[in-house]
């Protein structure tokens, strides 16, 4: 892919910006002064803008834990129909389980999908049996069980 194509992707980010992006990404840790060298800008230009950006909200540097590594070794994906007036509700049940890692609204027969993460299937049932269905104005779920990965994309740009 040309760099101007790619670069056109992300219309929000200058030239300086794109750079930290792609060079932080491939290494969260990488010292401003190598960033700042390589960008053709001094170093406090480049702490300047990666903190703006974290304040914008635009980058967030943090640790991805591998959840295989950390013994979670069922991921999940849950679609839930909740009835109209429960909604919230039922966002903020879901926000307090510690096995929901995400929350997304959706258009369609189901309202939310979230994403689960367990040790094996037995935690999988329990939460299943003690945890969502005891959830007030859920009405339907559809379990997604991850089988394999076959992409992973963490990059945003390149």
């Amino acid at each position: 892919m040309e760099e101007k194509f790619r670069r056109s992707l992300y219309p929000e980010l200058d030239d300086i910006d794109y750079g930290i992006v792609r060079a932080l990404q491939e290494n969260a840790r990488l010292p401003f002064t190598t960033i700042a060298k390589e960008l053709g800008v001094t170093e406090k230009t480049i702490r300047m803008r990666v903190q703006q950006m974290q304040d914008d909200g635009v980058l967030s540097l943090v640790g991805i834990v591998n959840p295989v590594k950390a013994g979670l070794n069922v991921e999940s994906f849950i679609q839930i129909a909740v009835e109209a007036d429960k909604l919230d509700d039922v966002v903020e049940v879901l926000n307090g389980i510690v096995e929901v890692r995400l929350i997304v609204l959706t258009t369609g027969d189901y309202q939310l999908f979230i994403q689960i993460l367990v040790r094996n299937y037995e935690e999988l049932a329990q939460f299943l049996m003690k945890k969502l269905n005891k959830v007030p104005g859920v009405t339907r779920v559809n379990v997604i069980n991850e089988l394999k990965i076959l992409k992973s994309k963490f990059k945003f740009v390149r």
